[in-house]
Formats: C-alpha cells, sequence, structure tokens
C-alpha cells in the first residue's frame, strides 16, 4: 500500500489571492456624461452622425447640450458637401442647423489628391511612407478641431484621422461607445 504525503508546508499555505476582477466597461451613460466635459465637440458625419446605429442618441446628446459647441467636421468634398443638411434632414431624430456652431469641409484638392494616391497605393503604383498630402488629409481634421477650440473628436474613421488628433492634443473616440 502506497501512502501520498504531502508537505506540511503546501497544507497550511494560503492560496493565493485571486485577482482584481477588471472594471466593468463603461456605459453609454458613462460616455455620454464624459463628453459633457467639453466646451466644443467635432462630429463626423458620415457613419457616425449619419448611419451608425448609435446616431440617434448622438443627436439626442447634441440636441440636449446647447452650451456645447457641436461641429461637423467632415470629410466631404467635391459637392458631396452640398447635400450635408438635406441628409441629416431625412435621418429621423436628427439634430438640425441650429445645433451646430459650424460645418468644417476639407478642401476639395486635398480630398481629391489623397483619393488619387490611395488608388495608387491599391494598385502598386506607389509605396513608401507617406506623401505630404498623405499626412496633410490624416492630419486635417485634428488641425481643424483644434482651430475651433474642439477638445474631443467622434469618427467611426480613427485611421484617417488619429495622426492629427494626436497631434494637436485631441481626444479621439469611436461613435460605438454610444451604442446601446
Amino acid at each position: 500500500m502506497r501512502r501520498c504525503f504531502r508537505p506540511l508546508a503546501a497544507l497550511f499555505a494560503r492560496a493565493p489571492a485571486a485577482p482584481e476582477p477588471p472594471a466593468p466597461p463603461p456605459t453609454v451613460a458613462d460616455s455620454f456624461a464624459e463628453l459633457r466635459r467639453h466646451k466644443v465637440i467635432g462630429w463626423d458625419l458620415d457613419m457616425t452622425l449619419l448611419g451608425h446605429p448609435a446616431a440617434a442618441a448622438m443627436h439626442d446628446f447634441i440636441r440636449a447640450t446647447p452650451d456645447i459647441r457641436h461641429l461637423i467636421v467632415t470629410f466631404r468634398a467635391n459637392g458631396m458637401q452640398e447635400r450635408i443638411w438635406s441628409d441629416l434632414a431625412a435621418q429621423p431624430h436628427s439634430a438640425g442647423p441650429t445645433s451646430f456652431a459650424a460645418v468644417l469641409t476639407i478642401d476639395d484638392a486635398l480630398a481629391s489628391g489623397f483619393q488619387r494616391l490611395r488608388r495608387h497605393r491599391a494598385a502598386g503604383l506607389y509605396a513608401g511612407p507617406h506623401s505630404p498630402t498623405e499626412i496633410a488629409y490624416l492630419s486635417w481634421k485634428g488641425q481643424a478641431c483644434a482651430s475651433w477650440g474642439a477638445s474631443v473628436l467622434i469618427d467611426d474613421m480613427t485611421e484617417h484621422v488619429s495622426l492629427g488628433c494626436t497631434t494637436h492634443g485631441i481626444e479621439l473616440r469611436h461613435p460605438d461607445v454610444f451604442r446601446f
């Protein structure tokens, strides 16, 4: 008959402490409450205020906070910017023109130059570091927000705006943080 003995130290040793449970993720209400600390907020248009599942909640927030200056900051160019208000009006429950202090749109030539370079990269015709045109485009929203005093930008295309936001000290939030 074989017996198994545990060393005495093992019998009296304390079990390791359980790790702290992770903090719960912020709620949608927390995300909107945190936005209230900003005096000026930049909002992307397409797939943020238009077309995002949380768009109605974002518009409700904009209407409920007239003490905050809200800006539309969009890459719409080459005539697409002319449809901003009609596109917003077609969305149920959207905030109207009086809810926004300004609409900031990118320069047509800069938008066209970036799209051309993007096509060239996709086709393998251009490789290497970002060109000055690409850097200007990727920095534009952050620079536009900074010039109007916005301290936060809500935008779904974080890869197209993070450079400018980082450069100009603008907080960047994806609209998914406002989903229910």
